[in-house]
C-alpha cells in the first residue's frame, strides 16, 4: 500500500522567510514605519491577512486592503521567485514519487505564488493535489481543509503531515494523523506543549527513512 504525505509549502519544502520579509518590511515602511521592528521578529507562517492584521494591529485595520494590494504587487509578481527551496527537497519529493506514494500539499500560502513556485521548480506532475487557504472560504484552519478534502485513509500505509508551526501540528492532532515536524522550519520557538510530535526531522530528506 502506499504512504500518503500532506506537506506544509512555506518552512517546509521551501525557505520563503526572507523573500515574504523583504515584501513585508517594504510595504510595512511605506504605510506604518514604527511597526518594522515587529515584521523583522515575526513567524512566517500565517495566512497574508492574518500576518497584514498583525502588522497593523487593530488600530489600523483601516489599512489592511492596501496593505495586502501592496504585498502582492511585490511579492506576487517582483520577489516569489527568490525564494529557494530546502536542500534535497527535489530529490526527495522525486524519491516518494517514484515509490508510488501519494503526496499532496496543505498551506496558508495563496494560490497564485504557490502555483509559480511548483510550476518554477517543475514540480506540477508530483503532487496529487494542492490545497492552498484561498482556496478554501469556509475553512478555517489546516483541520477543515483536510476535513474538506475527504481523505480515505484506509486505502493508505500511512498518513504524515509534515510542518514546521503549530498550524501544522494541531492539524494532524485533530486529523489523527502522525506528524511530523520539521525542525529546520520556522517554529522552532513555538510552544509545542500538548501536540503529539511522531517524530522530528531535521532535514526534509530524512523522511525517507521512516
Amino acid at each position: 500500500m502506499a504512504r500518503l504525505w500532506l506537506l506544509d509549502f512555506d518552512g517546509t519544502l521551501v525557505d520563503s522567510e526572507k523573500a515574504i520579509k523583504k515584501c513585508y518590511l517594504e510595504v510595512t515602511m511605506e504605510l506604518l514605519p514604527e511597526r518594522c521592528n515587529f515584521v523583522k521578529n515575526m513567524i512566517i507562517g500565517p495566512t497574508l491577512d492574518e500576518s497584514s492584521r498583525m502588522i497593523l494591529t487593530y488600530e489600523n485595520l483601516s489599512l489592511l486592503d492596501e496593505f495586502k494590494y501592496k504585498f502582492k504587487a511585490i511579492y506576487d509578481e517582483k520577489v516569489i521567485l527568490e525564494t529557494p527551496q530546502y536542500n534535497r527537497v527535489d530529490y526527495t519529493l522525486n524519491q516518494l514519487y517514484k515509490n508510488g506514494d501519494h503526496i499532496c500539499i496543505i498551506t496558508n500560502k495563496r494560490s497564485r505564488p504557490t502555483h509559480k513556485l511548483i510550476n518554477h521548480y517543475g514540480w506540477n506532475n508530483i503532487f496529487l493535489w494542492v490545497a492552498c487557504m484561498d482556496e478554501f472560504p469556509k475553512a478555517k484552519n489546516k483541520s477543515e481543509i483536510l476535513t474538506l478534502k475527504k481523505i480515505k485513509k484506509n486505502i493508505y500505509k500511512d498518513i504524515y503531515l509534515i510542518g514546521d508551526t503549530l498550524s501544522d501540528g494541531e492539524a494532524a492532532k485533530i486529523q489523527k494523523i502522525k506528524f511530523l515536524k520539521a525542525n529546520y522550519g520556522y517554529g522552532r520557538n513555538q510552544n509545542w506543549k500538548g501536540i503529539p510530535i511522531y517524530r522530528s526531522i531535521n532535514k526534509f530528506e530524512d523522511i525517507l527513512f521512516l
